[in-house]
């Protein structure tokens, strides 16, 4: 009987020991349930093993994404192209019929008061004066052709139809503008031929773009391909003679190869200047251009740009 008695015992204290192993169980279950359902535990939960341990569906954190560092590079600012070489500038600019019949005049003028002063001189040494003022010599006249047609446009004094075949662009008398055209290929008696020009103040490049002070220039098309940018580092800053629209601003040192020029060869930029008055302006100490010999030209695309009629520094290039 009592070995049955100690059995029993046993027995009871075995059953309340896995009683009490339910009871915490069950408690551990719960606690584990609450800290499944706490979303910023989510990740210890997940340690502990929360899947399947709960009614409740908890989402899984998000993994972490680790994106590869991509070096950030930044673009570099256009560069101008190595220089072209280096280039002398030389002028050039509309001449005009009465500036050159001025000039004559003026130049005669000259000659008949030396010539007066030299009679003076002989009178006052006592000896009978046989020097007298010379006549002006009578002005030798040529025709202008007309590129297509060989008519004659007008007849002008010689003098100033040498300065129209350098510059290229000269106005008459009458207020007609003339510009070269033909060159050697002109058929008529007298070369080389020209074309009026209408609604112009300068007239036209050999583009066919209109001329600009201080912004077209002549070049050989065998060293600068025509239409092409250039940006000449001597004119930046440097202050254009005249008034606007055409003169008075700070260049930028842009310019375009809008024109060419049967005396243009190899290195040699021609600037339009507009009037001689320009061109004198543009004249450095002793009346001199002896600035513009030995320039360096660079190619100006990355630096310039032409809208329209403007040629200038891009914005983003300031």
């Amino acid at each position: 009987m009592v070995g049955e008695a100690a059995a029993r015992a046993i027995v009871d204290r075995g059953r309340s020991v896995i009683g009490a192993v339910r009871e915490t169980a069950s408690y551990l279950a719960d606690l584990l349930k609450f800290v499944c359902n706490i979303a910023m535990l989510a990740p210890l939960a997940m340690s502990v093993g929360c899947e399947g341990k709960s009614d409740a569906k908890v989402a899984p954190a998000p993994a972490k994404v680790i994106e590869a560092a991509v070096p950030i590079v930044e673009e570099a600012p256009p560069k101008d192209a190595g220089p072209i070489g280096e280039f002398d500038i030389t002028f050039y600019y509309v001449t005009s019929e009465e500036e050159v019949a001025a000039r004559i005049a003026k130049q005669a003028k000259a000659a008949n008061d030396n010539a007066s002063a030299d009679v003076e001189s002989n009178g006052a040494e006592g000896e009978l004066a046989a020097v007298t003022p010379e006549e002006p010599a009578p002005r030798e006249m040529v025709p202008l052709y007309e590129t297509k047609t060989c008519a004659i446009l007008a007849e002008v004094d010689k003098e100033f139809a040498k300065a129209l075949a350098l510059q290229g662009t000269g106005r008459l008398k009458d207020g007609r503008l003339l510009n070269v055209g033909g060159g050697q290929n002109c058929e008529c008696d007298r070369r080389p031929c020209f074309h009026v020009i209408e609604n112009q103040t300068w007239g036209r490049a050999g583009t066919g773009q209109p001329l600009q002070p201080f912004r077209t220039v002549a070049v050989d098309p065998a060293v600068i391909k025509l239409g092409s940018l250039l940006y000449v580092p001597l004119l930046d800053g440097r202050t254009m003679p005249g008034k606007a629209p055409w003169g008075g601003f700070k260049h930028d040192g842009c310019v375009v190869a809008d024109d060419t020029g049967g005396g243009i060869k190899g290195k040699q930029l021609d600037l339009f200047v507009g009037q001689k008055g320009y061109f004198l302006g543009l004249s450095g100490s002793g009346g001199s251009h002896a600035w513009a010999r030995h320039v360096e030209v660079f190619e100006g695309a990355s630096r310039c740009e032409r809208k329209g009629r403007r040629i200038g520094r891009k914005p983003a290039a300031i």
